[in-house]
């Protein structure tokens, strides 16, 4: 029952409007916070697992992903997502450009289940269990996707993609990578905003 319910509920906020934090370029953007373990604190560059922020991921771009283990679209775009985590290493940007997935009502149990059914992932997922973070965005439908600029701990939106991640990973990679500024420098949107 709990889990029909889950997957209505799912394809409801799916088809709806567009919600959550406005798709301005470079608008501030929330510093989270994130409990880590071991193993996504190693996967972000962090020395320990814990506490900590999104500004404090060591890298100048972030990708962050909210996904729910209830959702079939974030299911349906995990292969493509998967790619893009591995086509931000095989082109030497995984100290640049790190990614996070935050699963939103979603507790270690099922973060474990999510992972699993996907044979592995190459990038930190974080449990969200009471929402925190999803709230603190304005709760937006899942999938999304947020691009952001991470320059001197201030966290920049670039971009913001709603609903099943579809584009080529290479093009949206190029995109960002045009985004993101020097690290003195502003944030550009993404081609397309």
């Amino acid at each position: 029952m709990a889990l029909a319910v889950a997957l209505s509920l799912s394809m409801l906020l799916a088809a709806l409007p567009e919600r959550g934090l406005a798709a301005q370029p470079s608008a501030a953007f929330p510093d989270l916070a994130l409990h880590l373990s071991a193993q996504n604190a190693a996967a972000l560059g962090l020395a320990s697992a814990g506490p900590t922020s999104l500004s404090r991921i060591p890298a100048q771009g972030l990708l962050v992903l909210l996904v729910s283990y209830f959702c079939p679209p974030c299911h349906k775009e995990m292969p493509r997502i998967k790619d893009l985590a591995r086509r931000i290493r095989e082109r030497g940007l995984a100290e640049r450009i790190r990614m996070v997935g935050l699963a939103t009502g979603d507790d270690e149990a099922l973060v474990e289940r999510f992972t699993q059914r996907h044979g592995g992932l190459p990038f930190a997922l974080v449990p969200d269990p009471a929402l925190a973070a999803h709230k603190r965005l304005g709760s937006p439908v899942v999938p999304t996707l947020y691009a952001l600029s991470n320059i001197g701990g201030r966290l920049r939106l670039l971009s913001v993609r709603q609903g099943e991640f579809i584009e080529d990973p290479d093009a949206f990679l190029d995109s960002f990578l045009r985004a993101l500024p020097a690290p003195s420098g502003h944030a550009k949107p993404l081609s397309g905003q």
